[in-house]
Formats: structure tokens, C-alpha cells, sequence
């Protein structure tokens, strides 16, 4: 989101950002020369909550949305963008103003059981629907999904900006180790799948086959305790290791043979095309946003979800075979680059935001 609100302002576009609470994004605002409003609001879309619970926080949305739609009233906005989902005040906000909206969606609670919309799923999306001009979705994926309740014509595809780590160095991969090296980043979850990582790699020691993981990310205690039972279970002590939290996964992705991608479901897979632009062979599941970016043997390998005997085999092959494992990441590095970067996807939003203004006949920049 900064680096598009960097380039919107240079672009001559006047953006006022609302923010719920204190944070180091302030700061970040303050550098771009970028105004913000702090007021607290809070998400219509969480993990489940009681009926009580999601009707007081429908009651604290209301008296939000007035708050912010005052605020954007003394500020002349133009138009109002709301930058995902979870977060339904910005669209409530623009109706009352007469307004034009523009949702950008990077969730998807069609295939997270645990993220549910205090209004219903159907309900909603239809709101969505008839509060946006336009819906922002960063995969095919999301246009399948929200396409149940949602007019197609209005989700616009912009798949999102990926800039390159300038802290990923070559020299910081271990070439005279002795065993290959399996990444996997994201929270611990059930849903991002670290438990089929830690069933291949089983399957792979079962074979002789000298494999390591690494577990890069943090989450809740609960499932970290589940997966490490489960480590002692296969007796994988010594070869399982979480690296915990770390704002920059890619120092750990830079010692990789090989990078998993094993969520049960990805609406883009920002780690996937990191990974790519590092020439790092990816191995993903096929499903969601990931079949999006790996062509199976071209820019990478695909397997089943829930198949870890499968997921184990493709572990193998490049195992076996180096060079195949090279041309993957040099094939992905090639595809990736220049897809995602962050001129292509300012320029697609700017042309978006300048039609839309022009549909609602109210300004073009």
C-alpha cells in the first residue's frame, strides 16, 4: 500500500488515509508527505465470534462510518478506496457521501473456515457488490469466487506488486552443505499448510534422502505445539527447525534448494513470486492464486493439496536432479520478472481510479 500511495502522490493524487489505531505505518505516512486521520473502526469480517459480539461490532461500524464520512465531507474527497475486505466503513462511508468506491480484496473467506462476515457471506458480498464502482481482486481465483454473488463486470483484476529483496545475496547460500535445504514461510496455521511439509519430509527420510526444513514464521502457540508433538512423533528433532518471526523472510528463503508453497488456498502467493524473482525453484500446491504463477515443470512444480507422498516425490526429483532444480528458478526468475513491479501495478490502479471518476462524472486527474 505505500509504495502504490508513494506513486499516486507523485502521480499529482491527493490521498487522505484513515487508520484505526497507533502503529509504525504512521510514521511511514508522515515520511510520503501522505495525510491520515486516526479513528477507530472496526473489521466487519474476523474469526468466529459470537452473535452478540459481531452485532456490537456491526453498532461501533455505524457510528464509525459517520465519523469517517464527516471527515472525508470536510476534506472534499472525490473518491474512497478501501483496501481490503475485512474493513467495510470506507464503502458505508462513500454511499452516504454520494461517492464513488473502489474495494480492493486480497481475502477470501470462502476458503478459510475461521474467517467469517459478521453480515454472512451472501449478504455480505451482495453489499459489496452494490456499494462498490468497482472490486479490485489480485487472482482469477477471487473473480471465480466472488463471481457467486458479485456482477463480474464489476471485479477488475490487478494482480499486485512484488519488489525484489535488496537483502537477498547468492553468497548467503551454503553450497559445501551436505543436505538440501526445504523452505517453508507463513503463519503458523492449519490452513498454510506446515503439517504436509513435515509429512513429506518424514516420507523423504523414510528414503534415505538427506533433507532438512525450515519452518520460517510465527502464529498460534496451539498449532506450533501440535506441529512439534508431531516432529517428536517422526523423530524429525534435528532436521525440523522454526526460525520463529522475522520482517525479512528472504535471508532464510536465499539458503533454500527449495521454496514450499503447501496452503490449502492462496489468493495471490506473495512469497511464491519473492521466491521466483530470487530463482528459487517453487514447489506448490495446485490450487487458488498458485496456479496462477507456477506452470508445472516450467516456472515450478505443482502437486495435489492433502497428497504429502506426492508433495515428498517432487522433493525427490529435484533432489536427484540439480540441474532440473536450476532451470526452475532461473525459468521462474525470467517469467516473474517484470510482471509484478510496482510501475505496471500503479499505472493499472491509476487508470482504474481515472475511470471510475469519469463514469461518476466527478474529476479526472
Amino acid at each position: 500500500m505505500l509504495e502504490l500511495l508513494q506513486d499516486l502522490t507523485k502521480a499529482g493524487v491527493v490521498c487522505l488515509v484513515f487508520v484505526p489505531k497507533q502503529g509504525p505505518l504512521l510514521a511511514e505516512l508522515d515520511r510520503l508527505n501522505v495525510e491520515w486521520r486516526q479513528l477507530r473502526y472496526p473489521p466487519w469480517i474476523s474469526r468466529r465470534s459470537s452473535f452478540p459480539r459481531r452485532i456490537l461490532r456491526a453498532i461501533k461500524g455505524l457510528v464509525a462510518t459517520t465519523q469517517i464520512a464527516f471527515e472525508m465531507k470536510r476534506w472534499s474527497c472525490d473518491l474512497v478506496y478501501t483496501n481490503t475486505t475485512a474493513i467495510s466503513v470506507g464503502a458505508f462511508a462513500a454511499w452516504m457521501l454520494g461517492k464513488p468506491h473502489i474495494w480492493q480484496s486480497h481475502e477470501s473467506s470462502y476458503h478459510n473456515p475461521k474467517l467469517k462476515f459478521d453480515l454472512g457471506e451472501r449478504f455480505a458480498a451482495r453489499l459489496m457488490d452494490r456499494l462498490s464502482d468497482r472490486i479490485i481482486v489480485v487472482s482469477r481465483s477471487l473473480i471465480e469466487d466472488y463471481s457467486r454473488y458479485i456482477n463480474p463486470e464489476r471485479l477488475c483484476l490487478i494482480y499486485q506488486s512484488v519488489t525484489p529483496s535488496d537483502n537477498f545475496h547468492e553468497c548467503e547460500i551454503n553450497h559445501n552443505r551436505h543436505f538440501f535445504q526445504c523452505v517453508i514461510v507463513g503463519s503458523l496455521d492449519p490452513w498454510k499448510g506446515q503439517d504436509e511439509a513435515i509429512s513429506a519430509l518424514s516420507e523423504l527420510i523414510r528414503r534415505g534422502v538427506n533433507a532438512q526444513l525450515l519452518i520460517v514464521g510465527d502464529g498460534r502457540n496451539q498449532y506450533r505445539e501440535k506441529l512439534q508433538k508431531k516432529i517428536e512423533t517422526y523423530g524429525l528433532d534435528k532436521v525440523v527447525k522454526f526460525t520463529g518471526y522475522t520482517p525479512n523472510p528472504m535471508r532464510f528463503v536465499s539458503t533454500a534448494d527449495v521454496v514450499l508453497m503447501c496452503s490449502h488456498w492462496e489468493t495471490f502467493g506473495r512469497i511464491t513470486v519473492e521466491a521466483m524473482l530470487a530463482g528459487k525453484a517453487v514447489i506448490g500446491s495446485a490450487n487458488g492464486g498458485t496456479t496462477e504463477l507456477i506452470e508445472d515443470g516450467k516456472t515450478g512444480l505443482l502437486y495435489q493439496k492433502g497428497n504429502h507422498f506426492e508433495l515428498a516425490d517432487k522433493i525427490q526429483y529435484l533432489y536427484e536432479n540439480p540441474e532440473v532444480k536450476l532451470a526452475l528458478g532461473k525459468s521462474a526468475r525470467c517469467w516473474a520478472t517484470g510482471r509484478f513491479t510496482k510501475e505496471r501495478y500503479t499505472k493499472e490502479t491509476l487508470e482504474l481510479l481515472n475511470e471510475v471518476l469519469n463514469e461518476s462524472k466527478s474529476i479526472s486527474y
